[in-house]
């Protein structure tokens, strides 16, 4: 049985990929960071979000794999700044297919530690690609990029392609315009198959930080009578390009199996949403009067581009894929996902 390997397992788009990977049939190893919460994916660690020391068992000598309660599926920690841990993971599993998801995801903290994302993104990338070229390993890359690699381009007042020029305006974008470039050196140079996937913005049920999710689990803890009812928001006015993780995991698995070695694919929805209309939807599924303040100072970035939006054509013509789930659809499954978790946990 084939293997499969996924850095930054426990993520939001990591997890639901896990999901998809075991229905796949193949044996998969989730990485992650030491001491990581399972929130997202409590059901394969029989409920516990955190893990005790006694509860882990050697992998390659370290004290470093969890449990799980499916057969197909081996959690391991290490960090992907761990070049020396992470060679001897790869060179043990051989995997037919790796897929970099773990990184340094978030702009603000890109701002306050730097050093951190560029070693987390651009070497954490490197520690990824020279086993499998040092080993001469048949794996293919699947590398998670961004739209936040645009920065400035944003203005270009078109839907953006894959051949736009890249111009990120801080350090969270200039580390995945890094990380992708690399993935397309190791490549060209040394033959490894690498395929990106530029995503814009994904959100859906496990996701934390991004503007959907944060403005419906607000919404679902008033509703609930957890929180008074009053939010407090950032710049309502830009435009993203939102996608659900349903079609990202769909998109992923199409490029991951027929994508081309090399190539770089945008994972959006090929359309504008407006962030005051995220909130308006969101607001629509409680019974509560809810106040709203905006443009509340921590909520607000350093830079902020006005409108994202992507351009679809080459994945949807190359190899079929197109978004299914209206942001309505969306926002409707979340807000129920998020009542029903804080029905069961409700201090978080």
């Amino acid at each position: 049985m084939d293997k499969i390997l996924i850095t930054g397992s426990n993520g939001f788009l990591g997890s639901h990929l896990i999901d998809r990977c075991i229905d796949e049939n193949y044996i998969v190893y989730g990485l992650d960071r030491p001491s990581s919460s399972f929130r997202n994916l409590v059901k394969y660690t029989n409920g516990k979000e955190t893990i005790s020391k006694k509860n882990k068992v050697n992998f390659l000598g370290k004290k470093i794999q969890i449990a799980s309660n499916h057969e197909n599926l081996i959690f391991l920690e290490c960090d992907i700044k761990n070049q020396l841990l992470l060679e001897k993971i790869i060179e043990e599993i051989k995997p037919k297919l790796l897929f970099h998801f773990g990184a340094q995801p978030y702009i603000i903290p890109s701002w306050e530690d730097p050093v951190n994302t560029f070693e987390t993104n651009v070497i954490g990338t490197i520690n990824v690609f020279e086993p499998i070229k040092k080993f001469n390993l048949k794996t293919r890359v699947i590398l998670a990029c961004s739209a936040a690699e645009f920065g400035t381009t944003t203005n270009i007042g078109r839907p953006l392609k894959e051949s736009d020029p890249l111009k990120a305006i801080h350090p969270y974008g200039i580390s995945k315009i890094a990380a992708e470039l690399l993935a397309r050196q190791y490549y060209i140079n040394f033959g490894i198959e690498a395929v990106n996937l530029r995503f814009f913005n994904l959100t859906g049920t496990r996701r934390t930080n991004d503007a959907s999710s944060d403005f419906i689990r607000k919404i679902a803890q008033i509703e609930l009578g957890l929180k008074e009812p009053v939010i407090e928001v950032g710049n309502l006015n830009p435009y993203r390009d939102i996608l659900d993780v349903v079609d990202a995991i769909r998109a992923i698995w199409l490029t991951a199996t027929k994508g081309t070695p090399g190539e770089t694919y945008h994972v959006c929805t090929n359309q504008k949403t407006q962030i005051r209309k995220l909130l308006d939807i969101s607001l629509s599924f409680s019974q509560k009067d809810i106040k709203v303040i905006e443009n509340v100072t921590h909520k607000l970035r350093k830079t902020d581009e006005d409108i994202i939006i992507g351009d679809n054509t080459k994945i949807t013509s190359e190899l079929g894929w197109k978004p299914t789930k209206s942001i309505q659809e969306t926002l409707k499954e979340l807000f129920d996902y998020w009542i029903d978790y804080y029905k069961t946990n409700p201090k978080i």
